[in-house]
């Protein structure tokens, strides 16, 4: 086989292992997050819709990577960087996917206490 080829669906294989690793670990972590302050059915269907985004966009990120070429000596530097940029561009995801559940989070949290609020300045 090619050196190329093989090199090319090593990063796809790790890679994608790599990614369906995290996205569960987002997935699961995310639920854990929303349950906060949405009830369990809808913080896991919110948890779902953002892990599907997850892995869409760091999917696609991988596929363009493993076709871009590294000037780099040698078939094992070349699968370590590609992997490396892999790594860096899941960890960045990631962060930003926590983010995106942390702000929903925050909005719902907004929204409970501003009903709390508004029902206690109610007129009795």
């Amino acid at each position: 086989m090619d050196t190329a080829l093989v090199s090319y669906l090593v990063v796809l294989l790790v890679g994608t292992g790599l990614t369906l690793v995290v996205g569960a670990i987002l997935r699961r972590s995310g639920q854990a997050l929303l349950e906060e302050t949405y009830p369990a059915p809808r913080a896991a269907g919110l948890s779902r819709l953002v892990t599907v985004g997850f892995l869409l966009v760091a999917l696609g990120v991988l596929a363009l990577i493993s076709t871009v070429d590294v000037p780099v000596d040698g078939m094992v530097q070349l699968m370590v960087t590609k992997l490396g940029v892999v790594l860096l561009i899941l960890g960045a995801a990631y962060g930003l996917t926590l983010m995106v559940l942390n702000r929903i989070r925050d909005a719902a949290r907004r929204a409970e206490l501003d009903e709390e609020f508004h029902a206690a300045m109610r007129p009795r």
